[in-house]
């Protein structure tokens, strides 16, 4: 036991040390700052720049309305209208067409749009622009262009316009969170969104970078022949269980520096980031995550004389860990659908998931307890199979075991 600790302090105070592990470690927080409150003020803010729209109104009866809304609707931050329209009136709509199409190409304005003669039938407009991504200025402009539509046929109708328009006013959405214990708390639903992945990423950069740097110590060590050297000393049993100590002490200080960095920004901000339940769950599926993946590295790195080899064969896993990420959108929308369920379940992708529907939500007690054992079963063989292969495998050079071989070590006592 005491080989064990010792390995595990060397590759503890080694690897923390190390300027990269520092600068990683700071910059990582910063990244995810960076994507939440970034992403959060894109998708929030009204803008902060004036755009300038040219009109193309081959009805000449729709553009002043057009000017009028648009300038009372959306304004930037200082309270000046967001958007200035220009109103192209040359003799032709084609010439129209192509001094806008110029302006455009010019860069002179951002967009322009053309109405036809028979948008009262047709019921088509085209909205031309560089950039057809900027998606919320397409919204607003379509919404113009709805309300203006609305208005005119409620006038060929012979009804009240400004009456219409009261009746039919929407309603103000506001959102509120209720928990378990029926406490209630208004939410944005951008933040909703964005935490439950960033606690995914939290977590998935301390379990797969700490499990990468163990791949990376055990082929180091092995093929610079100083793994002979040490198992003179110690047994290959207590060389693994040191590495894989000493470096889930690593990822547990990368984590819990970003929850202090979680909780910083939660008092700041003035909402609740991360809680007492959160820091509970975020330790346990950490330290089973870990020992999960670790056993996984180790034995790669047992396996292959290259790191190179052994990064081809990892990057399936961690592909396959990014998963969680990837159907985020979809588990946020269903957090008790079937499929959610069954994936969560999924050993490789089991923590990630779990965190995610915890950033949401504290799921059911039976979902946790079995989600959990799932884990505590697949940890365990994996370390027993890491064990062995780690044994057989770490002294041999020049020839790559193959499966049949692995399989057979994983089976004998």
């Amino acid at each position: 036991m005491r080989n064990i600790f010792v390995i595990a302090r060397w590759e503890y105070i080694t690897r923390i040390r190390s300027k990269w592990f520092i600068i990683s470690t700071l910059i990582i927080p910063i990244v995810l700052v960076g994507f939440m409150f970034l992403s959060a003020l894109v998708m929030e803010s009204s803008g902060s720049e004036m755009k300038l729209i040219a009109l193309i109104d081959e009805t000449h009866e729709l553009s002043d309305r057009f000017e009028q809304i648009i300038y009372e609707r959306y304004l930037l931050k200082n309270g000046q209208p967001k958007y200035q329209v220009i109103v192209l009136r040359d003799h032709t709509v084609e010439k129209s067409i192509e001094t806008a199409s110029d302006l455009l190409d010019s860069m002179i304005i951002d967009a322009y749009v053309y109405i036809p003669a028979d948008i009262m039938k047709e019921n088509n407009v085209k909205y031309y622009s560089r950039y057809l991504s900027n998606y919320r200025d397409q919204s607003e402009v379509h919404s113009v262009l709805n309300s203006i539509l609305l208005e005119r046929r409620f006038e060929d109708a012979g009804l009240d316009a400004q009456l219409v328009k009261q009746l039919t006013r929407r309603v103000n959405f506001e959102m509120v969170e209720v928990g378990r214990t029926g406490e209630k708390k208004q939410k944005s639903e951008i933040i909703s969104y964005i935490i439950p992945i960033i606690f995914v990423l939290m977590l998935y950069f301390a379990i797969v970078m700490s499990s990468q740097v163990l791949l990376r110590s055990v082929l180091e060590e092995r093929t610079n022949r100083l793994v002979e050297i040490l198992l003179s000393s110690v047994s290959s049993t207590e060389l693994m269980s040191g590495k894989i100590l000493g470096l889930g002490l690593l990822g547990l200080t990368q984590l819990l520096f970003y929850m202090i960095c979680g909780s910083l920004i939660s008092t700041f901000k003035g909402f609740d980031i991360l809680t007492s339940y959160h820091i509970l769950y975020f330790l346990m599926y950490f330290v089973l995550g870990y020992m999960f993946f670790s056993g996984i590295f180790s034995a790669f790195g047992a396996i292959f004389t290259s790191e190179q080899d052994a990064q081809q064969a990892v990057s399936i896993i961690s592909i396959i860990s990014v998963l969680p990420l990837l159907m985020s959108s979809y588990v946020i929308a269903n957090p008790t659908a079937t499929v959610t369920i069954i994936l969560s379940h999924i050993p490789f992708i089991t923590p990630f998931f779990m965190i995610l529907l915890i950033g949401m939500d504290i799921p059911p007690t039976w979902h946790i307890i079995s989600t959990t054992l799932v884990l505590i079963v697949s940890a365990v063989l994996s370390m027993l199979a890491a064990g062995k292969i780690f044994r057989t495998a770490i002294l041999m050079y020049g020839k790559r075991p193959t499966l049949p071989e692995i399989i057979q070590w994983v089976k004998s006592s």
